[in-house]
């Protein structure tokens, strides 16, 4: 498989690199990590780095202009999208877009969404992709049988 060399002739490639590379320093703080031993690491950060790649990619995709027409579950799994619009508006909407989807994030980490204000950054996504988390996991835990339950 040929190699793609990042140069002054092909700049395109080189913004989403270093946006990935943003990511992980500035989002999850990627290098404050406190491991001794890089077997403990490399987990730490593959997993992260998985989800660098799906706010990258949930970032960009909320960019375009089919943002507001474009459903969410193209990128996400339903699961992130019922807890988020759960939280949001206090019932499960399945039919959301990306933009629905990117800015209740932003506001699950903090960003205001006001007319003036400018499009949320790295630590907000972040911030709002840990707390969502916890929702998931809350949400699929509700949805679970009980023991001794069919």
């Amino acid at each position: 498989m040929p190699v793609t060399v990042i140069t002054r002739t092909n700049p395109e490639r080189r913004w989403v690199v270093e946006e990935y590379h943003k990511a992980l320093k500035t989002g999850c703080a990627i290098e404050d990590l406190q491991f001794t031993a890089v077997e403990r690491l490399q987990p730490a950060i593959a997993l992260i780095s998985a989800v660098a790649l799906t706010l990258l990619n949930l970032r960009d995709a909320s960019r375009r202009p089919d943002a507001t027409t474009r459903r969410a579950d193209t990128l996400l799994g339903p699961e992130y999208i019922e807890a988020l619009s759960i939280w949001r508006h206090g019932k499960p909407c399945i039919d959301w877009t990306i933009h629905d989807f990117f800015f209740a994030l932003a506001r699950l980490g903090g960003h205001q969404n006001r007319k003036g204000d400018h499009r949320p950054g790295w630590i907000i996504l972040w911030r709002g992709w840990t707390k969502l988390q916890d929702k998931v996991d809350g949400y699929l835990a509700a949805r679970r049988k009980k023991c001794g339950q069919t």
